[in-house]
């Protein structure tokens, strides 16, 4: 059976969670302990950061053309991003490009059942909505694929009925409506869930960060008195999730046999 190197692409970071991405080879390998495994990376701003001190990282392009010098002549390609948003038509344009024969493993946000299954995996590390106040964190767009975050809000109403909700940075369900509903749950413990598959400097700094400035207030900041747990590791720590991502490139494996 001919050997087909897989290519996972991810946004980057430019912050420590980049062992993120070591976790998720290190269990991968688990699974696949014969295949090749090689990186891309969709974001040129944190490509450009990384060439500057902070460790390579390639383009997609980069990788797909190393491939084919090598002489194969197909590649999987699994996208670890969240939604199949603007990163990921990046994806789908590198591997149109290509002369290799590609298969993409999609996002993990990308059917209802997909949304379904994330919601399940992320169960155990949301408290009791009787003393907690649990915010997902996502990164928000403007693409249409961004409703599989309204989809997830469903989702959370039906299993949790109150005090779970999903914030995203850019966009909506947009944080000013969260921390209304925060305040008014009667609640004074708030833990911070995110729905980043990298938990890098939206976290760090939008989410948890100390600025009390008006325009770069931190959501922590807004949140005077209350008890924040923001320790939780992003999506790329849980291997559950990692399964979601798994299963969908092994749909992609199959699309190439």
């Amino acid at each position: 059976m001919e050997r087909i190197p897989v290519i996972a692409t991810a946004f980057g970071t430019s912050t420590h969670a980049r062992d993120t991405y070591a976790f998720f080879e290190k269990y991968y390998r688990s699974r696949y302990p014969a295949a090749e495994l090689l990186w891309a990376f969709t974001s040129r701003v944190l490509r450009e950061k990384a060439s500057v001190g902070h460790g390579e990282m390639r383009s997609l392009e980069n990788v797909l053309h190393e491939v084919e010098q090598r002489g194969f002549t197909k590649a999987l390609i699994q996208s670890l991003h969240i939604i199949p948003g603007f990163e990921f038509q990046k994806i789908t344009e590198a591997a149109r490009c290509s002369k290799l024969k590609t298969a993409i493993g999609m996002p993990l946000l990308t059917d209802d059942a997909d949304i379904e299954k994330t919601v399940a995996a992320l169960g155990d590390r949301i408290p009791s909505p009787e003393e907690w106040v649990t915010v997902l964190v996502g990164h928000g767009t403007q693409h249409p694929a961004g409703v599989a975050y309204h989809k997830i809000n469903a989702v959370l109403r039906r299993r949790f009925q109150r005090n779970v909700f999903i914030s995203v940075v850019e966009g909506d369900p947009g944080w000013n409506t969260v921390v209304e509903s925060i305040h008014a749950s009667g609640l004074k413990k708030v833990k911070f869930i995110p729905l980043m598959f990298v938990a890098g400097d939206h976290m760090v700094n939008d989410v948890m960060g100390d600025s009390t400035a008006v325009e770069e207030a931190s959501w922590k900041s807004q949140l005077d008195g209350f008890a924040i747990d923001g320790t939780e590791k992003g999506l790329g720590f849980n291997t559950k999730i990692l399964d979601i991502y798994l299963e969908h490139l092994e749909a992609a494996r199959h699309s190439l046999l």
